[in-house]
């Protein structure tokens, strides 16, 4: 049996187009990509911690906008890898 790997997942919607910026890319190890994501949310994670105490104008924006994009990110990580998990199960 193969090891389940990641089903592609697009994320990053524009908003004025009916497109994403970004996407998982098909065949990640599930184990790889849930790791990605671990890492993604601890960054996150730290920058929200940090927005509140920003001292420069514009900092705070800046830090929950980036904070968004990395949750994005591990929310599409761990999307693709569950989908990989579905995809691999023996139809029943």
């Amino acid at each position: 049996m193969t090891e389940p790997t990641t089903k592609s997942t697009p994320f990053a919607h524009c908003d004025h187009v009916d497109h994403h910026l970004f996407a998982v890319q098909p065949g990640i190890p599930i184990l790889d990509a849930l790791e990605s994501a671990a890492v993604y949310l601890s960054c996150a994670e730290a920058l929200a911690h940090q927005a509140p105490f920003a001292t420069q104008p514009g900092h705070t924006a800046t830090l929950r906008w980036a904070s968004r994009q990395m949750l994005g990110t591990a929310k599409s990580l761990v999307q693709a890898s569950i989908d990989g998990l579905h995809q691999a199960q023996p139809d029943t």
